[in-house]
């Protein structure tokens, strides 16, 4: 692979992951504001099944598009050129643990669903 079309895709998936993290904290703190702030509305149950539906599905979207992420930016550790792999920062890059980010990245997104729905039917 040409190193300039390594470093667009390398750019193209970072920009995916700084697209997807902002709506998911928005949503986050939207939900725990409605659960807190919300009165009874919060304590009807077709609004509760709207909100855990919304919790879960954009949970799994936003776990499903990190993980992507992820895996494609580790594959592309694979792929540096004997250039960026030879440099400090290319060396440092093939030592970062992408297995333990993905599990880390889906235990955080799983634990902020679970907290998100407890709280919602608390």
């Amino acid at each position: 692979m040409q190193q300039n079309t390594w470093v667009q895709l390398m750019a193209m998936r970072g920009k995916d992951a700084q697209a997807i993290i902002l709506p998911y904290v928005f949503s986050v703190l939207g939900v725990f504001t409605f659960i807190i702030w919300g009165g009874e509305t919060a304590d009807t149950g077709a609004v509760q099944l709207a909100i855990a539906a919304w919790v879960v599905l954009g949970s799994l979207w936003t776990l499903l598009w990190f993980d992507g992420v992820l895996a494609d930016v580790g594959a592309g550790m694979q792929d540096m050129d004997n250039e960026v792999a030879g440099s400090n920062m290319g060396q440092n890059f093939a030592k970062a643990p992408f297995a333990l980010f993905r599990g880390f990245n889906a235990l955080v997104i799983v634990i902020m669903a679970v907290l998100q729905i407890s709280a919602l039917y608390a």
